[in-house]
């Protein structure tokens, strides 16, 4: 990687905002979402309870949100100000912040929780950025295409697909040696990135540079890296969420979520939701959407909104959501 990029996030900082106190990690009985946006508000939701529990404030605007697979810690993107808030769930606190030298966008934590994963820009360069959780210490600084924005993880964490907004291609990276393995050349203006519950399959999200006219997303074999299929969605497609046999993609500029067979890679249904963010979650089979000043939750199973959250929140729509299982 450029000497230069590698010397400024070499730079980079955990800084403790209380004392940090480890606990065995157990397993989370309550399913919770987390929902953020522009204000920089962490709201913290109680699924079954159907309402918000927490306000943390992160201080600026998020980006991106990715949560510990023990559900006990929520990594929270500043973006635009370089830093990541962590938040403990119990204590609804932040307990420290990561801070680097680069504009970030998104968020993934390896399923065996020892790495955090950030996309940005620094010095003009697309990288992605691991942290080491154990250590708290910056562990690798990987060179990427133009403008990473989304990042996937596959379930067994042995890659990351990383979407170059502006390089019309998907990195894959081999979180082993943390070396880009193959670059995809995919359609212009690559949005965000999923993996298929199997690891088999990432379907990447593309809006158009046309003004209302419809998106796509590309399918992409992980096996061959190649592009496999071009399924046509909504006006705006943007974040997207793979579940057990449906593709939901949020299309910011119709109001609309396309939902996607993922067998026979056609359009099913089109939910009217305004979703920004958008995610999925295999404990409870459903799809969780960030939808202005509410979180609304899909089955999976039928296709029908069967719980809509208020947020209680007066400081501008949610923009981003993540999940616990």
């Amino acid at each position: 990687m450029a000497a230069g990029v590698a010397t400024a996030l070499l730079a980079a900082g955990v800084v403790a905002e209380q004392p940090l106190v480890i606990r065995p990690a157990v397993n989370v009985a309550a399913v919770h979402a987390f929902v953020a946006g522009d204000s920089g508000e962490l709201r913290i939701v109680d699924v079954a309870a159907a309402a918000v529990t927490d306000v943390v404030d992160t201080g600026a605007t998020v980006t991106g949100l990715a949560v510990s697979p023990d559900g006990r810690t929520v990594f929270v993107v500043n973006g635009w100000s370089g830093s990541v808030a962590v938040v403990d769930v119990a204590t609804a606190r932040v307990v420290r912040r990561i801070r680097v030298k680069a504009e970030l966008d998104s968020a993934v934590v390896r399923p065996d929780g020892q790495r955090l994963y950030l996309t940005g820009t620094a010095n003009g360069q697309g990288v992605v950025l691991g942290f080491d959780l154990a250590s708290d210490s910056l562990a690798a600084v990987i060179q990427v295409g133009s403008t990473p924005t989304g990042l996937a993880v596959s379930p067994d964490g042995s890659r990351l697909y990383v979407a170059n907004n502006q390089g019309a291609s998907v990195s894959v990276i081999d979180t082993r040696d943390a070396s880009v393995t193959r670059t995809v050349p995919v359609d212009v203006l690559p949005q965000y990135v999923a993996v298929s519950p199997d690891g088999a399959t990432t379907y990447v999200s593309h809006t158009s540079r046309l003004a209302n006219t419809n998106g796509s997303v590309t399918v992409i074999d992980n096996r061959t890296g190649k592009v496999v299929a071009h399924i046509p969605v909504g006006v705006g497609a943007s974040e997207l969420a793979a579940g057990g046999d449906r593709l939901y993609v949020a299309n910011l500029q119709d109001g609309t979520v396309s939902v996607v067979d993922t067998a026979t890679r056609r359009l099913v249904s089109t939910l009217v939701l305004a979703a920004r963010g958008i995610t999925f979650s295999p404990r409870d089979h459903s799809a969780y959407l960030a939808t202005g000043r509410t979180a609304t939750i899909v089955d999976d199973g039928t296709g029908q909104v069967i719980s809509t959250i208020d947020l209680a929140s007066n400081h501008g729509p949610a923009t981003v959501i993540a999940v616990t299982g």
